[in-house]
Order: C-alpha cells, then structure tokens, then sequence
C-alpha cells in the first residue's frame, strides 16, 4: 500500500514512517521541513492548507490511504498561537479529508489527543465519556474528530480517530516532563524542581502509539471511529522521578509538590481498540524510558 504520513519529521510521524517501512509499505512524509530522523525514506515537503501541493503528492505516489499527524501538537503551544493552531489543525485537517474524497482515498488515520476530554473526575476515561476541551489545541482535535464522523456519514469514508494519550520518546521537540527529567539526568545534572510532583498523566511510548496507527490503518471497516490509545495507567511524576533515579542513581532528584498545568484525564480504557484494531501496548513505562535513556545516550556520544 503507498500510505501519505502528514508530520513526518514529528514524534509519532517519523516512528509510523519507519514502521510502515519495516512492514514493506511505500511511505511518503509531507512536512513543513525535512528531518534527519526520516531522510533515508521519501518526503515531500508542504503546507497542510496547500491543497494544489497536496493533491500533486497523492497523484505523484498514486497514495492509497493517509496517516494524518501533522499540525501543532501540544496545548500549552496552542495556547501561544491560537489563530495558527486553528489554521493549522482545523483547516489543515479539512484539507486533508476533502484531498482524500475527491481523490477516493477511503482510508484516513486522523492523530486525535485525549486532551479532547479536558479536567474530569472519574477515574476511567472510556470513548463515551463526556469530552470537555479546555483549550484551543483541544478544541481543533475535536473539531478534527466531527469532520471524520461527517465524512465518514456523508461521502462514506473510513476516517479513523485516535485518541493518544500523552506520547513520549525518541525525537520529541515539544514540552514533555520526561523528556525535561530525562535529558537533565543523562547528562549527570542534579535535578531540583519547583513543582511538578503531584503532576498526573497517562504516558504511551511512541513506538506504541505508532503500533496503534499501524493497527488502525490495517483494519478492516470497524464498528467504532474513535479509540483510546493509551496504556490505560496514570502516573505522578514523582514515579516517574523515582524510574529515572533507579536508572542514575548517582544524581539528585528533587521534584516540589503541585501540578504542570496539564488537564486531569482518568485512566483510558482501551478495551475496544484492543478488541477492534487488535491493539494493546507492549511498553511499560519503565521499560520505554530505559530505551529513551539509551537513545538519548547514544546520541550524546555521536555528538561528543
């Protein structure tokens, strides 16, 4: 299958770029820029809103399904620019499914987030729970799942949305707490932060979010449009602190009480991508943080 991956230079987008390529799928990255992470396979580079662009790379690669993970990816970056977080993640997304209907690609995986369900209460976050986004960022990931449901109702199409939970890994340049704790304590740098402990979030490593794409894109037509991606366990970052201490030992890690202004999700219930996609995440988090570690490690030495 020749798949287009928007956000190919991205977190999840590079990582679904290699997997596809394992798996013996022609893969072609759009991005705004090229990126070293993928520069040994094919990728165009382009605005998501650029349509004529768009519609020259799916007629180019004659393109038979579409990963959608381009745009801005982060609340805290959407609330700096909203007007271009509207334009990137709402527009861009539009563009993307109507180049996949006039050009009769049914198959669309959109990269949705759980963000979309904003602060709730209850201790499992199920597709049925109400969602309840609490920034601009959320709300054009929102409005990218209603723009799947209204092509997939109206030109039937097969637009997938997956809900991530908060991705981390190799090749993230966007806030992320591990990442934050991570590169301080591979350097040897004693850690001392103000706040943050009490902080809860649900992490997914990125090669299991692009599992979850992959699992996605290879399904066959599914009684579901939504799915959780997710492990469907939360985590303070005061245990997230505690993996990394066992991991360098010799540094200092001290984290002060309070949050990082992230939304308060319960923990992702999974079971119908599991029993839908086939889907179920293989990394637990001590594990994916390990093989972070030894990422960021050899990237050390190859700069030194």
């Amino acid at each position: 299958m020749n798949v287009l991956v928007t956000g190919s230079s991205g977190l999840v987008g590079s990582a679904v770029m290699e997997l596809l390529h394992r798996e013996g799928h022609h893969v072609v990255g759009f991005d705004q820029r090229k990126s070293p992470i993928t520069d040994h396979l094919t990728v165009e580079t382009g605005d998501l809103c650029d349509f004529p662009r768009l519609a020259s790379i799916i007629q180019k690669y004659n393109i038979g399904a579409i990963v959608h993970s381009g745009g801005i990816s982060h609340p805290h970056a959407g609330e700096a620019s909203p007007y271009e977080t509207v334009r990137t993640n709402i527009l861009g997304t539009t563009t993307i499914f109507e180049a996949a209907r006039l050009f009769h690609i049914n198959k669309v995986v959109y990269l949705s987030s759980g963000a979309v369900y904003g602060n709730h209460s209850a201790g499992v976050t199920t597709v049925e729970t109400k969602v309840h986004p609490e920034n601009t960022y959320a709300v054009s990931k929102l409005t990218g799942e209603y723009l799947g449901e209204v092509y997939n109702r109206n030109y039937g199409m097969n637009v997938i949305s997956l809900r991530l939970a908060f991705v981390y890994g190799p090749n993230r340049f966007m806030p992320d707490p591990i990442k934050s704790l991570l590169e301080r304590a591979v350097n040897g740098l004693d850690i001392d932060d103000a706040k943050g402990a009490d902080q809860q979030l649900e992490f997914i490593y990125v090669k299991d979010a692009a599992l979850g794409v992959y699992k996605a894109l290879q399904a066959e037509k599914c009684s579901s449009s939504i799915f959780n991606i997710g492990t469907g366990v939360n985590t303070k970052m005061n245990e997230v602190a505690a993996v990394i201490k066992n991991l360098y030992p010799n540094i200092s890690i001290k984290i002060g009480p309070g949050d990082l202004g992230y939304d308060f999700i319960g923990a992702f219930d999974c079971s119908e991508a599991e029993k839908q996609l086939g889907f179920k995440a293989n990394y637990r988090l001590e594990d994916g943080i390990a093989e972070y570690a030894k990422y960021l490690e050899e990237n050390k030495k190859s700069k030194s």
